[in-house]
């Protein structure tokens, strides 16, 4: 983000929703608080505030918050934050893309943000590296600002969007910068450590999975000349990690990944972790108590669907399944025509995957609200610009 965009946008504005994403010092509701103030004062506010999605996700945040309210789990204040926060944020993102009409600023935007959303993860990972190396067995580490212990699965979701980096870069090698093209693989080597370090094979198979439905998906959308260039890079990086990269589990490096292993074996990647028997409760409950039950009945079902069904119900559980089944439409109708460079297709495919994935595997609102809030702002800034290009192009044609 350059000075004359933040100046566009406000650097207020930018601050309070920086802030919040960054959740500094575990206080990013109260920068909420502030942001959900700050887009009333928007001239745009009453043109960017009235369409379906926003509605879907307004009335699941009330419902969510209402039922919130008859047990709340951290405070009474968090009523408001969720009530209010997704759709402010999905508002956000409308009023960020209104104020921008080029895709490639949309692309380094989004990647910005999702770069920002990660630091006090890399960083504090990174201090627990140095100091202590990877050989280090206890797995859940606290935030460099000072922190309870966030569990392995909690902090690896601030690297997914890191893990879609070479997705992008072999897609938009051409239209970025060399320099932001360095800057992003040493972010993702960086983040790679991380997730090594904490030992989330979550985050390690969102490479994998980018990567290969980019391709298929960026293939025939792209010259001969390039794809040969892709695949022979493909190919090198496959044959330089399978010839001099170790994957023993007695090294160091692996330490983490060994630990789970023996503990758990095979079974535990079978089952999630042991989340299938916690979702198989929770689909069950889904008949048996419509309204919700008690968190401490089983714990999370740790499933961002199924933990909405726990609090807010059936009816929040099928307002949010409605909501999330728009996006995945908007991002197909995106990937299916020909207004949008190939680049920005693949960061919105990639970024969706990695959404979903931890979304599938995390509580979601109770457990990662910041990364469901992020959700929020990723979806209103592509909506918007979609509907704005394909407006231009319409009135042109006219």
């Amino acid at each position: 983000m350059n000075i004359k965009l933040i100046s566009s946008l406000g650097f207020i504005n930018v601050f309070f929703i920086l802030a919040s994403l960054l959740n500094v010092f575990n206080l990013g509701y109260l920068f909420s608080y502030v942001t959900i103030l700050l887009i009333i004062f928007q001239k745009e506010f009453l043109k960017i505030a009235i369409d379906r999605n926003f509605l879907l996700l307004l009335f699941f945040s009330f419902v969510y918050g209402l039922f919130y309210s008859l047990s709340p789990f951290k405070s009474t204040q968090f009523v408001i934050i969720y009530m209010f926060t997704p759709p402010v944020f999905y508002l956000w993102g409308k009023y960020i893309s209104t104020k921008i009409n080029k895709t490639i600023i949309i692309f380094y935007i989004l990647i910005v943000l999702t770069i920002i959303y990660s630091l006090p993860a890399i960083i504090s990972v990174g201090l627990n590296i140095i100091e202590g190396g990877f050989a280090q067995p206890e797995r859940n580490l606290p935030m460099f600002w000072g922190s309870d212990d966030i569990n392995a699965t909690a902090m690896g979701a601030f690297f997914v969007f890191n893990m879609c980096i070479p997705a992008l870069l072999l897609v938009s090698y051409k239209e970025i910068p060399k320099v932001f093209f360095v800057i992003l693989l040493v972010i993702f080597i960086i983040s790679v450590a991380c997730v090594l370090r904490i030992g989330s094979r979550t985050q390690l198979a969102i490479i994998l999975l980018s990567l290969i439905i980019s391709l298929f998906i960026a293939t025939p959308k792209m010259s001969i000349k390039q794809n040969i260039t892709i695949y022979s890079v493909v190919g090198i990086l496959v044959f330089f990690i399978a010839t001099k990269v170790s994957f023993d589990l007695d090294s160091d490096i692996m330490t983490s990944f060994a630990g789970r292993m023996k503990d758990k074996g095979g079974s535990d990647i079978a089952s999630g972790g042991g989340r299938t028997q916690l979702w198989e409760k929770s689909i069950d409950n889904l008949f048996e108590k419509p309204l919700g039950w008690d968190l401490n009945e089983f714990g999370y079902s740790h499933n961002l669907w199924l933990d909405a069904l726990r609090v807010g119900g059936i009816i929040s559980f099928i307002i949010l399944i409605l909501y999330f089944l728009r996006v995945v439409n908007l991002v197909r109708k995106i990937i299916s025509v020909k207004l949008f460079p190939v680049y920005f297709q693949i960061l919105c495919l990639t970024y969706l995957i990695a959404f979903f994935s931890l979304f599938m595997v995390e509580p979601g609102i109770d457990g990662t609200f910041t990364l469901f809030i992020l959700f929020c702002l990723f979806v209103g800034l592509v909506r918007q610009h979609y509907y704005d290009i394909k407006l231009n192009v319409n009135s042109i044609e006219e």
